[in-house]
């Protein structure tokens, strides 16, 4: 049995890992502000806003500490809590709201990375990192500069982890950064419903969602589990991934 441990497992993707991790007789432990209606004897919910960054994510480290590991055959962290908002030009932007996005989307998943490394070294468990992304950390998209510079910043982070961990010659700690692709979440509602103003491709993501181009969030999540379970076979030596990755490998 392994651990997931998942970050805004309340809705959308992290929710449905959370369900595919329990399907598969793991224990998990959900990180976030709401709990989300799973009963299990193997799912813990620990309320969590990530947007208090370094103070949530010691609250959080204290609870983990107390977390016997002793079960468990591997750990994986799921940072998958993130915001899309703000979205529009720089000048127009809430500052308040800039700070928010910023430690929830970046500075917290870091900290927490590092939390659940130190923890999993101390007791000699394997670690999984995998890192929900976007393929806005790969390109700028107009009316998204929080957006595409939190993804990017992850990315970073997850490619300079994974260099600093084949130097040091580490193999219990793998790190990964995911492109899900766009998905039928509640976060693509939001964005279908932004204003032209602030984000002019807003046309282009209602027509994914009218032609039925949008992803089961339930779908993605089975290649997520999986490839935690089994990511030793996956053939690629590269720390970025995306889901045509997952699906061209674990058919």
């Amino acid at each position: 049995m392994d651990l997931f441990i998942i970050t805004g497992g309340s809705k959308g993707l992290g929710e449905q890992v959370c369900l595919q991790a329990l399907e598969k007789g793991h224990q998990v432990i959900n990180l976030s502000r709401s709990r989300p209606n799973i009963r299990s004897s193997q799912f813990k919910h620990i309320t969590a806003d990530f947007s208090l960054g370094l103070k949530t994510i010691q609250k959080v480290e204290s609870v983990l500490e107390n977390v016997d590991l002793s079960p468990f055959k591997k750990v994986h962290l799921i940072n998958n809590a993130a915001l899309i908002n703000p979205v529009g030009s720089l000048v127009d932007l809430d500052p308040a709201e800039m700070n928010t996005h910023l430690v929830t989307n970046l500075i917290s998943p870091l900290l927490l990375s590092q939390v659940c490394a130190r923890l999993t070294t101390e007791e000699k468990k394997p670690l999984t990192i995998f890192n929900i992304g976007s393929g806005a950390s790969f390109r700028p998209i107009a009316g998204w500069s929080m957006y595409c510079s939190s993804k990017a910043g992850l990315k970073m982070f997850t490619e300079n982890t994974d260099l600093d961990l084949q130097t040091a010659k580490n193999k219990k700690i793998k790190i990964y950064h995911f492109s899900p692709g766009v998905l039928d979440t509640q976060m693509q509602q939001t964005i279908r419903g932004l204003k032209k103003k602030d984000f002019p491709d807003v046309a282009n993501f209602k027509k994914l969602k009218s032609d039925h181009q949008l992803r089961d969030p339930a779908d993605v999540a089975s290649l997520v589990v999986r490839f935690c379970l089994s990511s030793q076979a996956f053939k690629s030596q590269s720390c970025l991934l995306s889901v045509q990755d997952l699906e061209g490998s674990l058919k």
